[in-house]
């Protein structure tokens, strides 16, 4: 897990004008201000989400942004941004933390045992991770804005 997650909020109208130019999307997306850094905890975190049910992963799910051919990132509309904070909102990081050691146990080699304070370390990280990405959502939604992921 050596890749970095980013989120970045931004209006509906700026999506669809940087979508509209997809050779300079990273410059301008990057250059945006509202923004959300979960370093590597993103992959965990996405993979609790998917493991907990989610109906729409903010991490994995949306469509590939800028578009299929320059395809750096994933987006999510307003409507689906408002949908992602409802549940994110609704959902504790308890429901994701039950899926925390099945997880950790498949990065083991050959199934190995689970170090607990490591998996404390790791459960803390994720903890707060996810309590900047409910954050993040709500704002979003509240503001009527688009997100873009990407990891770098």
């Amino acid at each position: 897990m050596s890749v970095l997650g980013e989120f970045r909020r931004m209006s509906p109208a700026l999506l669809e004008e940087i979508r509209a130019d997809p050779a300079n999307a990273w410059n301008r997306v990057g250059a945006l201000d509202d923004m959300l850094d979960l370093d590597r905890a993103w992959e965990r975190l996405a993979d609790l989400m998917d493991r907990s049910g989610f109906p729409l992963n903010p991490i994995t799910g949306g469509v590939p942004f800028p578009d299929e051919r320059h395809d750096f990132g994933s987006s999510l509309t307003a409507k689906q941004v408002k949908a992602a904070a409802e549940h994110l909102s609704v959902t504790p990081f308890g429901a994701l933390e039950v899926h925390l050691r099945p997880l950790l146990e498949t990065e083991e080699p050959h199934g190995g045992h689970v170090d607990e304070r490591r998996a404390r370390a790791i459960r803390d990280r994720l903890a707060l991770a996810y309590f900047l990405l409910v954050g993040f959502y709500r704002t979003a939604a509240a503001e009527g804005q688009a997100t873009v992921f990407w990891a770098a």
